[in-house]
């Protein structure tokens, strides 16, 4: 399924207005850590003045929107000891379902079956947004430290502490492991590997098309003299004027070139 892209920038948010640029070395994975799936209730609340949060986009079941240009600086890490992840990282927020609360950092009354679809949809949305962001900025996902969520960065020592996605994500069987191959195999568009006899038949079955394609116009005086002087005569397959030439059938038509001009037969 094709992503669904939209664009609604927090023009109001003090983030914004600040417009600091960074250039992006990773992706931050968050969520936002309260039952709402509608990322409009996000956007309304964060563009205005004296929000202190900013992220670069809202991934929802059905679609992503972005709210910050992607090069812009987010407020959306906090720091750390080794310093901030908004001076580095592009960063998203995963919405969350409906339906539960949270206690001590952990979800309560969280329905894994009942959300396994919605987790589906969110999933794949964020694994195709952060490919798209590694394609676009010619980033690694396997590599350290370019895909990581809010508690990854906090161990890394560039994020405040917090635990998302952790608290969330595990319960549908799903790591940050999990996720950085995901976005991998995204990035390499899911197509199946062609195996040689797979490429050669390919191959086979173009130069054959190539060889009963008709010649153009422009060349049918040069055609002409080249059959009449027994230059060329074809073959089973025909004259074969549109395919390519192998390297043995050009030695083969530059000597029976010299022995027509020698008048050899």
């Amino acid at each position: 399924m094709e992503l669904k892209l939209s664009q609604e920038f927090l023009t109001e948010n003090d983030c914004y207005q600040a417009g600091r640029k960074i250039v992006p070395k990773g992706i931050m994975v968050h969520s936002t850590g309260v039952a709402q799936p509608d990322p409009q209730v996000f956007i309304r609340r964060w563009n205005k003045p004296g929000v202190e949060v900013c992220v670069h986009a809202f991934v929802a079941r059905d679609e992503v929107i972005q709210t910050l240009p992607w090069n812009w600086r987010g407020w959306h890490a906090g720091s750390g000891k080794n310093g901030s992840a908004n001076n580095t990282h592009i960063s998203f927020e995963c919405c969350e379902p409906a339906g539960h609360t949270y206690q001590n950092g952990k979800m309560v009354g969280y329905d894994v079956e009942k959300n396994e679809a919605y987790f589906q949809d969110i999933y794949r949305n964020a694994v195709e947004l952060s490919a798209m962001l590694c394609r676009q900025y010619r980033l690694d996902p396997m590599e350290p430290g370019v895909i990581l969520d809010h508690a990854g960065g906090h161990a890394l020592g560039i994020a405040s502490n917090h635990s998302d996605v952790g608290q969330w994500w595990p319960l549908h069987g799903k790591t940050m492991d999990d996720f950085r191959r995901a976005v991998r195999d995204a990035m390499r568009g899911g197509e199946e590997t062609v195996t040689q006899e797979q490429f050669d038949a390919m191959m086979a079955d173009y130069l054959a098309r190539r060889g009963r394609e008709k010649p153009s116009d422009w060349s049918e005086n040069a055609r002409r003299w080249a059959e009449e002087a027994g230059l060329v005569s074809g073959d089973s397959a025909g004259m074969r004027y549109r395919d390519f030439a192998t390297r043995e059938e050009t030695i083969q038509f530059l000597y029976r070139y010299q022995q027509v001009t020698e008048g050899k037969p």
